[in-house]
């Protein structure tokens, strides 16, 4: 089996390739649907279209599990906790509907029944802005009139967790009114940990401590509502204002740990945090087309957050308490011109983003941080043709500005594009891409505020820190016929000067982990990708396979690691049943002086749909009622730690999801924007 997953080739990462439409007119699009007819998907400059099979879209019950059954390449999803994700090294993944940013309210009501095609975009151009590594656009009909109405929940008795949502939208010709409410409450008390960490004293003696959970409580909830109105004239234009409040609230995150040190001396450690936040949101969004050709698009979202935070530590002789208020008022907003003219299409845009944060710390860390972040962005890609090949070529500049205090930045940036695509035979095609991009770090590391961790360390945040610039480079060779997709992936990426941490030991012996400018991060990924359909419309596999090799060089030191991942997934339809299996070996990467490695994991769901309504049983980490959910290695010479966490919550856990829908005269969603995608979560607060 391993032999199948490696012979797939280079490739890819947090590369951009430009639009969500194709080259050409959406009456092209159909046309490419006839000719492919029969066909599973077809190739595109910035990646491929996917035509999902009717089998998936009738076994699916939400958006999440549409995905999910469709096992694309670099993307992992989870469908209990409802997130979508991918590797991480290759930028975050955005999900749209109809080239509308959309997640979690709108994935929870969409139909999938209603599904077209999947724009699957693993060159993703500057339209989806930074950090995107890959885009699913997920194209939908539009409806005429009638409402649609649904109820969803997801039981995990094991873990106590419970999740659901309720959405009706009511459709009146071009007009929608739609409302979508969930939430969710969480009760785990088996997460555990057990933590060995050797400290480096001046007299170069060890002093080892030994961290092991006696027992543990986590409580959270959370209560999202939205209002949405859209005006929709298909072809024409696009009119999407959403309203919206959500609410989070975690009233006790509490640890008892005992502690024994190498001197023979012991106690037990405690920590206790609550964490709350509400934040309303308002988002405007407009499209217009011209012709055939031409499309603007212009959208603003401005967001507030604010936060209560008070955090509690006992280190067996010693306290340290703080709580954080904080503010946090954002606002994002973009302009976007399009023409797809021959021979070439031409996309420009302005992008600019601005936040203020006011927290004010109080107990044992006591100060005032305020902070001005702002981003003004100018884009501009042609892409295009020549023969055979087809290329996107472009740059962009932005201003990046930050400032707390006295420390601030003030910088242009330039981000150069290319990306090149040439079909080599029948269903070979290669690709190259090339992106230099700045890199800024969390808000939370730049406050000057010390945080007692344990007995022996302090995290603290550098204000002074700045963006450093990274370059990526990526080849990618795949294969496609009407059942097999294979793709090998390499791809080299460059990081000069980054801001990486740094642990030192201060005067009182304790051991301070900040960050501070570093040399350089290499990183070489070779990843491969297979999916197979066995028996067509009835049984696929799916297969990914990657090789690692990552360099962290910084101010004092210099790590290397060389990993291997792997995942396997098997969707199988019968009649009203559909089964989906998969497995995992986590996920082994270092950043900085931190090497982490997630634990093996499987699952199994099974679903029977019965008119409007869909039953998923699904079971996890299959036989493992105390599942080792992460290791991690902190390689510092000063403070060395390894650290094992286990989990009996998600262990050998079983659950059900049930989806139930009605709708009477519309039979197709329209266009969604969902603002969860929107709202701040970087905040700035130290934790």
């Amino acid at each position: 089996m391993k032999r199948h997953l490696l012979l797939v080739l280079f490739g890819l990462c947090s590369s951009m390739a430009l639009r969500a439409q194709t080259d050409t007119p959406q009456d092209s699009v159909q046309l490419q649907e006839v000719v492919v007819k029969g066909a599973k998907t077809v190739s595109r400059v910035d990646g491929k279209l996917i035509f999902p099979s009717d089998e998936a879209k009738r076994a699916s019950m939400s958006g999440y599990d549409f995905i999910k059954r469709l096992a694309l390449p670099g993307i992992k999803v989870d469908d209990v906790n409802e997130t979508i994700s991918g590797n991480e090294l290759l930028g975050e993944v955005q999900v749209r509907i109809n080239d509308v940013v959309a997640t979690n309210a709108d994935l929870q009501s969409l139909q999938p029944q209603s599904v077209e095609r999947i724009e699957y975009i693993d060159r993703p151009g500057a339209k989806y802005g930074e950090g995107v590594g890959i885009v699913v656009n997920i194209i939908v009909r539009q409806p005429a009139t009638g409402y649609v109405a649904g109820a969803g929940g997801t039981w995990m008795p094991r873990a106590d967790l419970a999740k659901w949502n309720i959405y009706t939208k009511h459709n009146f010709g071009k007009n929608e009114f739609s409302l979508n409410y969930s939430g969710s409450y969480r009760h785990l008390n088996g997460s555990s940990s057990c933590e060995t960490a050797d400290y480096l004293m001046p007299d170069n003696s060890l002093y080892s401590v030994e961290r092991s959970s006696i027992g543990s409580i986590y409580r959270n909830k959370a209560h999202d509502i939205q209002l949405r109105y859209s005006n929709v004239d298909v072809g024409r234009h696009t009119f999407l204002a959403t309203v919206g409040l959500s609410s989070d609230d975690t009233p006790r995150n509490y640890s008892l740990k005992s502690v024994a040190a190498s001197d023979g001396t012991g106690w037990n450690q405690s920590s206790d945090n609550t964490d709350k936040s509400i934040a309303p949101i308002l988002d405007l969004y407009w499209t217009m087309n011209f012709g055939k050709t031409q499309t603007v698009r212009a959208n603003a979202t401005g967001s507030f957050v604010h936060t209560d935070y008070r955090s509690w530590l006992d280190t067996g002789g010693d306290a340290f308490a703080y709580s954080v208020a904080g503010n946090t008022w954002a606002l994002k907003s973009e302009t976007m011109y399009e023409n797809r003219m021959k021979p070439f299409t031409l996309v420009a845009g302005m992008r600019y983003n601005q936040k203020y944060i006011n927290n004010m710390y109080s107990g044992d860390a006591v100060a005032y941080t305020q902070m001005r972040v702002s981003d003004l962005q100018g884009f501009a890609h042609l892409n295009g043709r020549v023969g055979r090949l087809s290329y996107l070529f472009g740059t962009g500049a932005s201003r990046q500005y930050y400032r707390q205090g006295n420390s601030y930045y003030d910088r242009i940036w330039l981000h150069p594009r290319l990306t090149l695509s040439m079909p080599l035979m029948s269903g070979l095609k290669l690709n190259y891409d090339l992106n230099s991009v700045p890199r800024a770090s969390a808000l939370q590391n730049m406050t000057n505020i010390q945080i007692m961790t344990n007995d022996m360390e302090y995290s603290e945040g550098n204000s002074a820190m700045k963006m450093s610039r990274r370059d990526d480079h990526a080849l990618t060779l795949s294969y496609e016929s009407p059942r097999l997709y294979t793709q090998l992936m390499t791809m080299y990426r460059h990081c000069v000067n980054p801001m990486m941490r740094h642990t030192y030991r201060n005067d009182d012996n304790k051991f301070v982990t900040s960050f501070r400018e570093g040399k350089r991060i290499n990183m070489l990924m070779v990843q491969s990708y297979t999916s197979y359909d066995i028996l067509p419309k009835h049984l696929t596999a799916s297969a990914t396979a990657e090789v690692l090799n990552i360099e962290n060089a910084g101010a004092d030191y210099n790590h290397k690691l060389t990993t291997f991942n792997w995942s396997l997934s098997l969707n199988a339809y019968v009649g009203r049943w559909a089964i989906t299996a998969g497995a995992d070996n986590g996920f082994h990467f270092m950043e900085n002086e931190y090497e982490s490695k997630n634990i093996f994991c499987d699952f199994v769901n099974v679903s029977y749909r019965r008119n409007n309504l869909n039953v998923v049983l699904f079971w996890q980490n299959i036989f493992q009622s105390r599942c080792k959910t992460e290791n991690i290695e902190n390689h510092n010479l000063y403070a060395h730690k390894n650290i094992s966490r286990r989990s009996t919550d998600f262990g050998n856990a079983v659950g059900i999801k049930l989806s139930w829908t009605i709708s009477k005269g519309r039979h197709f969603t329209s266009p969604e924007r969902d603002t969860n995608s929107l709202k701040e979560r970087d905040t700035g607060v130290a934790k």
